[in-house]
């Protein structure tokens, strides 16, 4: 059973073969943060669709259920970063992506939705990121 948490808008370019090569532009680890705020002056936003990154720890047994609503939107699992959060022990910390147009209110609203989502599932904020696919990022150095 899919569960259509929003809207569905046009069709999301898959962000999977970008993932492995793309940049990291800029991330952010406090809830509380504005995204207007992060992004200011991280060149390229705006410009092109870049993969929103979003790393929410969840229970390891809603896992799947996470991934399957993110799915409906155009998300889908990335690889982890470094930088990620850990999570506490019988929690997992899923990072999941796509491309999109990247503004402040664009991060903004899909924060907020992620973060509705896995509330309901139990789960809590990780950290969320913007990255640059690798076709973006030679053209903005």
């Amino acid at each position: 059973m899919v569960w259509m948490w929003r809207k569905r808008r046009a069709r999301i370019r898959d962000p999977r073969e970008e993932l492995p090569t793309a940049r990291l532009l800029v991330e952010c680890h406090d809830e509380t943060a504005a995204a207007s705020t992060v992004l200011a002056g991280v060149a390229g936003i705006g410009a092109d669709e870049l993969l929103l990154r979003h790393v929410v720890i969840v229970d390891a047994g809603r896992v799947a259920e996470l991934v399957e609503r993110c799915a409906v939107d155009g998300y889908v699992r990335a690889p982890a970063l470094g930088s990620d959060p850990a999570a506490p022990e019988g929690r997992v910390a899923v990072a999941l992506a796509r491309l999109q147009k990247v503004d402040a209110q664009t991060v903004a609203q899909e924060r907020a939705l992620l973060s509705s989502m896995t509330t309901r599932l139990g789960g809590a904020f990780g950290s969320w990121a913007v990255l640059a696919p690798a076709a973006v990022a030679t053209v903005a150095e």
